[in-house]
């Protein structure tokens, strides 16, 4: 008897619900990740600004937080078909630029949204889109998906299509519009966008949570690239925290710190995907700007492996490549990078009001290097403990040479399209561990040891035998010595008594040297502080007056408690400027004050003559004195209160003289000019009546003044310190760009 033969229809598949929960918190590893994975879909959706606000108590099972965009906003169809499908391919192929703003998006794999899972129990979507009259909104339970009994299928997921509430007039999307602070100017329109709001948080929020995610948006997108290089002009992307009033310190944009402006060297430049590279090296501190061409190819060593080497412009056209080489499996590459001599940061705190410790803190915020995928950053590289490129363990090896990952910041910019090996692991943290990374590595590794090369030759030594020259050229008894060893016999005894003698002079003449240019900061200082008295009675005068004023509105029994916080509002804002005034007179004076001075610091030495200027802005502003100045930014190693008192008794000198001719004729010309890696020119002149050829040569003797109640100490202070701590000349020019006097001080050591 024959069998009819059994067809089986098969078996659907039926994922458990608990698998969409497995997804956004094994593949989420942490809650800063899970908030990043967010803003990128909302970056993915051509939203200009994003607000990240959370709602208090921010404890475990209580507490909220939303993530509100301007983006283009989902309608109900493609809720159902895309966002509630996970590893959806919307992004992939053609669609992988955004509508608009032709983006390059970030979320290809699809479940990024169920980053929410990872934050709390509860997910609200309020969505909708552009030109559209109604807007949308969901409700996730994700307790819905802690059913081990549960079917995915079995999940209900309530969705209803409703007129505008937060999306319309006064809703939080067009508040976040609203928050804009003018400088950009944002071509859409503010109807359209989409909030997340999750709530029972699964996470106690603290300080040290709310730093770690900060630190990470900061570097989310590269700061080159915020601002797309498409006919689409793209206005760029925002992202601000408003919290609590117990962490109200984080509630601000985010926004990179000043300290990225100031670096002491730099390196900017591309390797392509054959491995040529055109790279220029910037050192400041000596006005150094080197560009470098050549090829980075792996060619097969002795031992059978291929290592990396740097082939420079004349051996890449010499050389014809063979089967011991093999092509690179990264590139092209963009990169910057800037790096600090954490030791020496005065530019930096020149150039702020803030502390060292301050500057330090915010250079351990952003150092790192730093990969940029189309723009958005790559986790985990650049995080702090993240040592992919082993800077840490090679300057343990060799701490005088090697530059450390706190040092540095550094921005590597890739593309998904031509860099299809540099692809992300599966947890979407860090890139796959393939030959394509490692060439990354290296690269980076070279491009770091050339300028670590470069800033070890050009970092000053110590050497306490060397001759400070000028007046303080240390006393030399060699040719006593020699004489008394040709005698015969020696004379033992005498060669000793030189010895002891002259190290005695030396040592004695150091602290002349001290003690003179004590005397020198106080010549200078009593003049400092004939300007903070001048500039500090009214300062004082308003936070006395309105004081007083804000005490006795606050004691007033007056109802109106909105006119009394406008009021009191007023007063503070008057308060602190008076404050402002005040702190600005005080740090001209710290640098002659009488803490113990360390080594000459890394300043730019415009910033020091600004600070000269700003002495004597009563007197310029009185006389209508033009002054220009080089806008440059010469960074040398230099005592800032040494420098200084130069810049002061030389405009002194001026503006009074600038007295003697007519107002339309007053002028002062200050210009910078590095000649050399060790040499820095000033010229300094005037259109005053210049200096009469009988008394060229004596101006710069001590005590010779042609004022009437002039001291003549002026130019021969100035003189020493040029002469003595910078082994350079003061020099009175023949002419110059102005009619009057015009000084030459060329600077020679220390810069």
């Amino acid at each position: 008897m024959m069998v009819d033969e059994v067809k089986s229809p098969g078996t659907i598949l039926r994922p458990r619900a608990r698998l969409l929960r497995t997804l956004g918190e094994e593949l989420i590893s942490n809650e800063v990740v899970a908030v990043i994975e967010l803003v990128k879909n909302a970056y993915d959706a051509d939203a200009t600004n994003v607000l990240i606000k959370f709602i208090g108590p921010l404890e475990i099972g209580t507490g909220v937080i939303e993530i509100i965009d301007n983006g283009h906003g989902m309608e109900l169809e493609t809720i159902k078909t895309v966002w509630m499908e996970p590893a959806t391919p919307s992004k992939r192929g053609e669609h992988r630029f955004s509508l608009k703003y032709k983006r390059r998006v970030l979320g290809e794999k699809g479940i990024g949204r169920f980053a929410s899972s990872r934050l709390a129990d509860e997910l609200e979507v309020i969505t909708r889109k552009t030109d559209s009259g109604a807007e949308v909104y969901g409700l996730f339970d994700w307790r819905q998906f802690d059913d081990e009994d549960k079917y995915l299928d079995e999940v209900i997921v309530l969705w209803e299509e409703r007129p505008p509430r937060e999306t319309g007039k006064d809703g939080a999307i067009e508040r976040l519009h609203h928050r804009d602070d003018g400088d950009r100017r944002l071509d859409v329109s503010c109807d359209h966008g989409t909030i997340l709001r999750m709530s029972g948080l699964k996470q106690k929020w603290e300080r040290q949570h709310f730093e770690s995610l900060i630190r990470a948006l900061t570097r989310l997108i590269s700061p080159h690239l915020r601002k797309s290089k498409n006919s689409t002009k793209d206005p760029g992307f925002e992202v601000e925290f408003e919290l609590p009033d117990e962490f109200s310190e984080y509630s601000r944009k985010v926004e990179q710190p000043v300290i990225l402006r100031h670096p002491h060297y730099l390196i900017v430049g591309n390797i392509d995907s054959d491995g040529r590279y055109n790279l220029s090296y910037r050192i400041n501190s000596q006005g150094i700007d080197e560009s470098h061409n050549g090829q980075f190819a792996r060619i097969n060593a002795d031992n059978g492996k291929y290592e990396l080497r740097d082939f420079n412009e004349k051996e890449l056209f010499a050389k014809n490549m063979t089967e011991d080489t093999r092509p690179l499996e990264c590139g092209p590459i963009e990169l910057e990078i800037r790096v600090w001599d954490r030791d020496n940061l005065g530019n930096v705190l020149q150039m702020t009001s803030s502390t060292i410790t301050d500057v330090r803190r915010d250079l351990d915020a952003v150092a790192g290097i730093n990969i940029y995928r189309d723009g958005f950053r790559v986790l985990p590289y650049g995080e702090p403990q993240d040592d992919w490129l082993r800077l840490d363990l090679r300057r343990v090896q060799n701490p005088t040479m090697r530059l450390s990952n706190n040092q540095i910041y550094g921005l590597v910019h890739i593309s998904a399209e031509s860099n299809p090996r540099l692809h992300d692991q599966t947890n979407r943290e860090g890139l796959d561990h393939n030959q394509a990374l490692q060439d990354l590595r290296d690269i980076l590794t070279g491009v770091l040891s050339r300028l670590e090369t470069m800033r070890h030759q050009a970092r000053p030594r110590r050497d306490s035998n060397k001759p400070t020259g000028g007046l303080f050229e240390p006393f030399d008894f060699g040719s006593l010595t020699k004489h008394l060893s040709n005698q015969t016999p020696p004379d033992k005894i005498g060669i000793n008594i030189v010895k002891q003698t002259e190290k005695q002079f030396n040592t004695q003449l150091k602290e002349i040297q001290t003690v003179l240019a004590r005397y020198q900061r106080l010549a200078t200082l009593g003049q400092l502080i004939d300007h903070v008295l001048h500039e500090g009675r009214q300062p004082i005068a308003t936070i006395n007056n309105e004081s007083v004023l804000g005490f006795e509105a606050l004691n007033k029994t007056d109802d109106n408690r909105d006119n009394l916080l406008v009021t009191t509002r007023t007063r503070f804002t008057n308060i602190r400027s008076a404050g402002g005034v005040l702190a600005a007179a005080f740090k001209r004076m710290e640098p002659f004050g009488g803490r113990k001075r360390g080594r000459p610091s890394q300043l730019y030495m415009e910033a020091i003559l600004d600070d000269a200027i700003a002495i004597f802005s009563d007197e310029i502003k009185r006389k209508d004195v033009l002054i220009e100045r080089t806008k440059t930014q010469t960074l040398v190693r230099v005592d800032h209160a040494e420098l200084q008192e130069v810049f002061i008794n030389l405009l002194q000198n001026s503006l009074y003289w600038l007295g003697q001719v007519g107002k339309q004729d007053r002028k002062i010309k200050i210009t910078f000019e590095r000649k050399a890696p060790d040499q820095v020119d000033i010229i300094f002149s005037d259109s005053g009546p210049g200096v009469p050829e009988e008394i060229r040569e004596q101006i710069f003797e001590p005590y010779f003044s042609t004022k009437p109640e002039g001291v003549g100490l002026g130019l021969s202070i100035v003189g020493e310190i040029v002469s003595d701590y910078y082994g350079g000349s003061l020099e009175l020019l023949k002419s110059g760009p102005l009619n009057g006097a015009c000084f030459l001080i060329r600077l020679r050591k220390r810069v």
